[in-house]
């Protein structure tokens, strides 16, 4: 049995499945909200329009999960109107759709990416760094001609105990294994 898309008109047990409400919720509803308004064919069948739907979606959010009073939310669509509530169920049905891990922005836009740091372990285990290739070797004669005393070299930082990091590094792979496994399953 092929899924429906979602421009398709609605049974009242198919949109009460798709919204998790039961029929006889819709049908009070209905008599609540003036604005629901399905189409009714021959016997009193009923078929909900996408944007009943919607509608509907919008005022079980306010009802269920936000927990107004119908009074209120009855209120709510005289003042700002039924295009309101509809757009509030469009806006939850969209944030309740599965999304691709490469389809969701992780670092907005707005904040800049960060440049590449040096390794903050291995500046913490060995914060001289070493002489580079490139340095020349003094001579003799610069040597001898400095007549600077020489600078006192500033004690080498005590070494941090990092066996708490690398346990947490090792705890952190133990978690992304354990959601590649879940991932996989799933």
């Amino acid at each position: 049995m092929r899924a429906k898309t979602t421009r398709a008109f609605r049974t009242i047990s198919e949109a009460g499945e798709e919204l998790g409400l039961q029929p006889h919720v819709l049908r009070f509803w209905e008599s609540k909200f003036s604005d629901i308004k399905p189409i009714k064919r021959g016997g009193g069948r009923r078929f909900y329009r996408p944007e009943d739907i919607e509608f509907i979606r919008g005022i079980k959010t306010l009802l269920h999960d936000e927990k107004h009073p119908i009074k209120d939310v009855q209120k709510l669509i005289a003042k700002s109107g039924a295009a309101r509530i509809i757009n509030l169920g469009r806006s939850v049905e969209q944030a309740s759709r599965d999304r691709d891990l490469s389809d969701t922005t992780l670092v907005p836009d707005r904040i800049d990416k960060a440049q590449p740091q040096p390794d903050p372990v291995e500046t913490i285990v060995n914060p001289i760094a070493e002489p580079r290739e490139s340095d020349p070797e003094p001579s003799v004669a610069d040597i001898a001609a400095d007549t600077q005393p020489a600078p006192i070299a500033p004690e080498p930082a005590p070494a941090i105990d990092v066996s708490g990091l690398q346990d947490a590094l090792s705890r952190l792979e133990t978690l992304r294994e354990s959601w590649n496994d879940f991932d996989k399953a799933g």
